[in-house]
């Protein structure tokens, strides 16, 4: 009876394994099909570790009349141009001074003429073609400087020019003073008073040429002015296109000095004009 009691609950014991086991199997088909993983955390109030879903941008809400982006340039971070007027270089004809540094010596400034001082140098230039042209076309043999008249800041300095020709005249040469530098103004014969423009603008680029060649080349001008010079001999001329440089020999109390005048050209009412620019050592 005992072993009889015994077979019934073992037989008990494997029927209540396998219904466990069904029920097992049963939980976990449901498990995978139903999303087991998200269902126990919704369960534990708690949400699954994948990354939510983006929410679709709402599209910007479109800008009323006054909201409308401004024409205006916007401002630049690039640093811009001022529209202040700045300080220009000095220029030749500003009538005021001017200095060069050459091996960290500073040269003594010079003042230079004023834009009018400088316009009537260009047109008492313009009136001396006659004895300036023919210096640049070689037709000049020599000049002999008389005693210099000086008068306030003007120089004045007899002639007598003796051409490759034979023939000779006699002239005189204008020197004028500005500041510390003087300038040349004009040549012509005897007799001939010079008829000069004035109040008439100068040509900037040529003016700028003959005050800064001038200035910066003073002392054939002022061995003239002074009387160290008493003749020019001519050792020829060498042109090249709106140039002309005369060869020079200076005597007087002293020893010759080499030298050159340095002539350009303009077209000025279909004419062509010649300017002397300087007077230099070589």
């Amino acid at each position: 009876m005992v072993a009889d009691e015994t077979k019934q609950s073992g037989k008990r014991v494997i029927a209540a394994l396998i219904v466990v086991v069904v029920v097992l199997a049963a939980f976990g088909a449901a498990y995978a099909l139903l999303g087991g993983a998200d269902l126990v955390a919704d369960l534990l109030g708690g949400g699954s570790q994948q990354p939510a879903a983006q929410k679709p941008s709402t599209p910007a809400k479109p800008s009323t009349p006054s909201e409308q982006p401004s024409t205006q340039p916007a401002e630049s971070s690039e640093p811009t141009a001022s529209t202040e007027p700045t300080e220009s270089a000095e220029t030749p004809t500003s009538g005021s001074t001017s200095g060069s540094t050459s091996g960290g010596a500073s040269s003594p400034a010079v003042t230079l003429p004023t834009s009018d001082q400088a316009a009537r140098m260009y047109w008492e230039q313009v009136a001396s073609q006659e004895q300036i042209g023919k210096l640049v076309r070689g037709e000049v043999k020599s000049i002999a400087f008389g005693s210099v008249a000086i008068s306030g800041d003007t120089a004045t300095v007899p002639l007598t020019v003796t051409y490759t020709s034979g023939s000779s005249l006699s002239g005189r040469m204008v020197l004028r003073k500005y500041g510390t530098a003087w300038y040349f103004s004009s040549i012509a014969r005897s007799g001939n008073p010079l008829t000069v423009t004035t109040g008439k603008s100068a040509d900037l680029g040529v003016v700028s040429t003959i005050v800064n060649q001038q200035a910066s080349n003073q002392d054939l001008v002022k061995g003239i002015v002074d009387g160290s010079y008493k003749s020019c001999t001519v050792n020829g001329v060498s042109s090249g296109s709106g140039t002309a440089t005369v060869r020079i020999t200076l005597s007087g109390s002293d020893a010759p000095v080499a030298g050159r005048v340095t002539c350009i050209s303009k077209v000025i009412d279909g004419t062509k004009m010649w300017f002397i620019t300087s007077f230099a050592k070589n």
